[in-house]
């Protein structure tokens, strides 16, 4: 992932949403991603330095985890991404984070939701 990041001057947020980068994230999770890893939705992918990068990859892997467990627990047999109750940042419902900040909404061509407690790198 480094490599591939270090080549791009494109926002994080985008890199995930590319599918022919990363497969199967949504809008909706990408947010969840992104603030799991503290990182700003539009930091620079080629800024984000190494260790923020591994805390990236961590919150892939547990967010995606979290919302299969989260969506087969609340609606057994079936995987359904509309399924977005459990959501922390992503979602309308919430004002504020788990850790109290404000729930900042853009509303460019794709709703980003996002805290001040994500570091933008630029």
């Amino acid at each position: 992932m480094k490599k591939r990041l270090a080549k791009t001057k494109t926002n994080i947020k985008a890199i995930l949403l590319d599918q022919k980068i990363m497969r199967g994230i949504g809008n909706a999770y990408a947010d969840e991603i992104l603030w799991h890893a503290r990182i700003s939705p539009f930091s620079v992918s080629s800024k984000i330095p190494e260790a923020k990068l591994k805390n990236l990859a961590q919150s892939i892997k547990t967010v995606l985890e979290t919302a299969e467990k989260s969506i087969l627990k609340s609606n057994p047999g079936i995987i359904n991404g509309e399924v977005r109750d459990f959501m922390d940042i992503h979602n309308s419902k919430k004002k504020h984070s788990p850790t109290g900040a404000a729930i900042i909404i853009n509303e460019a061509s794709r709703k980003t939701y996002y805290t001040d407690e994500q570091e933008l790198f630029e």
